[in-house]
């Protein structure tokens, strides 16, 4: 006998074996002991869950010689049949070639006709969503009252292209994603049937790779078996799958974190050369950023989908940002991955995505610069300050009173900026969401006992105010003191907005290209 593949071999033959779906499954099953069969019911989920094979096991349920029953029996005549895809009763119907009304009206005139032997006549429509207008227009007064002995079974992974009539006409099942620990075990379980000897590792880097989905990660299983042979362990699967380790992804954050260009493009070549996916290492770089943005919230630990060692790298390339430059570059990143995704050279598109990310350490270094005065290096994005004119020295060693009292403000000057640094820090600390927000203020000032934030935008003000209890908390333990937080909003003239809002500098397509990849916005513009 031929081989057959890992998920059509082990395809559930019955209710029981059904993995994840047990909203689902139970539905079924008080339905065919209730004795309440509908006549049409919509399977709907992502590929690989079980529409198709909910509608067999539901199809030989309901036709089983010992049926209706809540599990078929598998060993009678009808039950085989249906399992093989021969009984006359029981059509599978792939819509995507079976899309016209001739065929839907054809569909029509059997429905009239008694079943040859089966209890019911049940038609299984694969892919309902690819049927045309027509089609489903057709179908409309068969759903609505079909003959007493017709069932018909849809099944989409498009729901939201089935028109709401023919949703109106019939019983809904919407089949989730399976989960991970549902999936490596259901790896596992396989695994030793085959008897094949599988490290943690590999199974559950399988598993991951499923996204939920079954039938993608047996045929992942598959791939790594002819691979690996019997024995596959997770550097087997990471060959097979062009798949890149934590530890590049923190380099890949680290470089982007010091504004290294060249360094970027380095690594994207070793990538190139060790013969990388770029599509497929673009997608776990999100996935990678998006730990990262878990660790910075200190979100529970068990919501990284990664293995337990590589938490210290993840840990070390969370510090490198700040919770506000992560949500950026990850939104950066986000927006590039439709781009590459449809890219003809990939990688050149996976180079330009994270050459923009990595601009975001120049940008924070104009921002600091622009806030201190100070002048920006073209090195690196780092700022330094700009030297100021030195003051006349003077002979007399006792200064005069007006350089002591210049003297004695630039001391208290720092040391104001210090304790309000200090609380941006513990504010950081303590709420990285509300800390990314107050770094955004256009001035922060500290008057006695009130902690004046001013801002520029409305929304950002509001979130400000919304924790405002929390931070005053937090201001009296820096401070010592109790202290109010007083946000004030410095919106522009209407006479500055509608100059911003004509300002021809805003119809330039590169200022634009700044506004829509870096999310710039126009400040000023000026005329030479």
């Amino acid at each position: 006998m031929s081989y057959q593949a890992l998920a059509r071999k082990y395809r559930p033959q019955s209710f029981s074996d059904v993995i994840g779906q047990d909203t689902v499954v139970r539905t079924l099953q008080n339905a065919i002991e209730g004795n309440r069969i509908h006549h049409a019911y919509l399977f709907a989920g992502v590929r690989g869950v079980g529409k198709t094979t909910a509608a067999r096991i539901l199809a030989k349920a309901l036709n089983c010689v010992k049926g209706p029953t809540i599990e078929p029996c598998n060993e009678c005549t009808i039950c085989r049949e249906i399992t093989e895809g021969i009984d006359l009763d029981v059509r599978e119907i792939d819509a995507a070639t079976y899309t016209g009304v001739d065929n839907i009206r054809e569909l029509r005139d059997i429905t009239q006709f008694q079943p040859a032997r089966d209890r019911n006549r049940i038609f299984i429509i694969d892919e309902a969503h690819m049927l045309s207008t027509g089609a489903w227009n057709a179908l409309l007064k068969l759903l609505e009252e079909p003959p007493p002995h017709v069932i018909f079974m849809f099944a989409t992974t498009e729901i939201n292209k089935v028109p709401q009539t023919i949703i109106s006409r019939v019983q809904k099942e919407m089949l989730r994603k399976i989960t991970l620990d549902e999936l490596k075990e259901r790896v596992r379980r396989i695994c030793e049937s085959e008897g094949i000897e599988a490290d943690r590792g590999a199974i559950e880097i399988i598993a991951r790779r499923g996204e939920g989905s079954v039938r993608d990660a047996l045929s992942l299983l598959d791939q790594v078996i002819a691979f690996g042979g019997r024995s596959i362990t997770a550097a087997d699967v990471a060959t097979v799958l062009g798949l890149s380790d934590s530890t590049f992804f923190a380099r890949i954050a680290g470089l982007i974190a010091e504004g290294d260009h060249g360094g970027i493009l380095e690594a994207l070549d070793e990538a190139s050369e060790s013969g990388r996916d770029f599509k497929m290492l673009y997608r776990d770089l999100l996935s990678f950023f998006r730990n990262l943005l878990l660790v910075a919230g200190r979100a529970n630990e068990s919501m990284l989908a990664v293995a337990p060692e590589d938490l210290p790298a993840i840990r070390t390339a969370a510090e490198m940002f700040s919770y506000s430059e992560l949500l950026r570059i990850a939104n950066l990143l986000l927006r590039d991955d439709e781009t590459v995704n449809r890219a003809e050279h990939q990688r050149l598109a996976v180079e330009i995505a994270l050459l923009k990310a990595a601009t975001f350490p120049r940008l924070r270094a104009v921002e600091e610069a622009l806030a201190s005065g100070s002048e920006v290096s073209r090195s690196r994005g780092r700022a330094v300050s700009e030297p100021k004119a030195p003051q006349a020295a003077t002979h007399s060693e006792t200064p005069q009173p007006r350089n002591r009292e210049n003297a004695s403000t630039q001391q208290r000057e720092p040391a104001a900026a210090a304790t309000i640094e200090s609380f941006m820090e513990r504010v950081q600390k303590a709420r990285p969401l509300i800390g990314g927000y107050l770094g955004a203020a256009k001035s922060r000032r500290r008057d006695g006992g009130r902690l004046l934030l001013t801002f520029n935008d409305s929304f950002t003000a509001d979130q400000v105010l919304g924790a405002r209890e929390t931070l005053e908390q937090l201001a009296a333990e820096v401070f010592g003191e109790t202290m109010s937080i007083d946000v004030q909003l410095d919106a522009p003239s209407a006479a500055a907005q509608a100059a911003k809002a004509s300002s021809p500098l805003r119809d330039d397509p590169v200022v634009q290209a700044f506004q829509k990849h870096l999310g710039a916005d126009l400040v000023e513009s000026r005329k030479r």
